[in-house]
């Protein structure tokens, strides 16, 4: 997308703009409570027969690494539509004091398209407007969406869910102009970027939450389960970049992840090489791995790092 500017702001900006870059202690340390997180969760999906698996990153780490790229601070999961509300009311029902839960139209003020699972009592602060006691140390629940079989109402969709998701997009750089130029500081392309995007969001942002809605709405428009096709519309790749055979991507084998096991595609091969241009079982070169930068990193009962 001309628009995109996600890979920029992983990759480019915050490095510019000299931010806190998580030491291989912090890194480990992280890496350590997302995979605690995931635990509870995959243990709560397998007791109440909720299909669920690695993805993006998390997925290459299990074939590539047997668990963690070692740079990587997150997990991914990926739940069906179908699954994401009662997976998120098992977490708050078990675990009321541990976990807090985001998810889309779900969480009020919430944006996002994906859900999330936070860890209480820490702090993994990427932007300064993120509120405390709700930008904790994190596991991310990806939601896998039904495809239109028929061609024209799968064009139609994709194409609602793409506009919508640029649509978001902007308004919440126009919400946050001031703080996304303050992580372009010196990058004339990051700040041209987001000058057009605030632009774009400006009117929408005056109605954000019917906008959200009719996003989400367009995301999960398709309730045949036994469609052909699924997509993660709110992927990297978005709505047509993530659209995959049912049948095979949704066919998993548990793979090897730290410790533990857990379920990938068995189709891994053509998912990576939709995410992940060239040879993915090659490390990148370090200026090409994705890192997070922080404000703010606070491990449960310690003191702000």
């Amino acid at each position: 997308m001309a628009l995109e500017t996600t890979d920029l702001f992983r990759q480019d900006l915050s490095r510019a703009l000299g931010l806190h870059q998580l030491t291989p202690a912090e890194i480990k340390k992280v890496q350590g409570v997302v995979y605690s997180i995931a635990r509870d969760i995959a243990e709560l999906c397998e007791e109440n027969d909720i299909p669920y698996m690695l993805g993006g990153g998390s997925a290459l780490g299990a074939v590539r690494h047997q668990g963690f790229i070692p740079w990587d601070d997150d997990l991914d999961l990926n739940v069906s539509r179908k699954d994401i509300d009662r997976l998120c009311d098992l977490i708050e029902e078990k675990y009321p004091e541990k976990y807090y839960v985001e998810a889309p139209l779900r969480t009020p003020g919430y944006y996002s398209s994906f859900a999330q699972v936070q860890l209480k009592g820490t702090t993994f602060r990427e932007y300064l407007w993120q509120e405390d006691g709700k930008c904790g140390i994190k596991v991310d629940l990806w939601i896998l969406e039904n495809v239109y079989d028929n061609p024209v109402k799968r064009r139609i969709q994709g194409l609602l869910c793409d506009g919508g998701s640029l649509i978001l997009s902007c308004i919440r750089m126009h919400k946050e102009k001031k703080g996304f130029l303050h992580l372009a500081e010196g990058n004339k392309k990051g700040q041209r970027l987001i000058k057009i995007k605030s632009a774009i969001g400006a009117l929408p942002s005056l109605t954000p939450w019917w906008w959200y809605r009719r996003v989400q709405h367009a995301y999960s428009m398709c309730h045949d389960e036994n469609s052909k096709y699924v997509s993660f519309p709110s992927g990297r790749k978005h709505f047509f970049g993530e659209m995959y055979e049912r049948a095979k991507y949704c066919d998993t084998e548990r793979m090897k992840f730290e410790d533990s096991y857990f379920p990938v595609t068995k189709d891994y091969d053509n998912y990576f090489h939709a995410l992940y241009p060239g040879d993915y079982m090659q490390l990148p070169p370090p200026e090409k791995r994705e890192r997070h930068t922080l404000y703010e990193l606070k491990f449960k009962d310690e003191e702000t790092d």
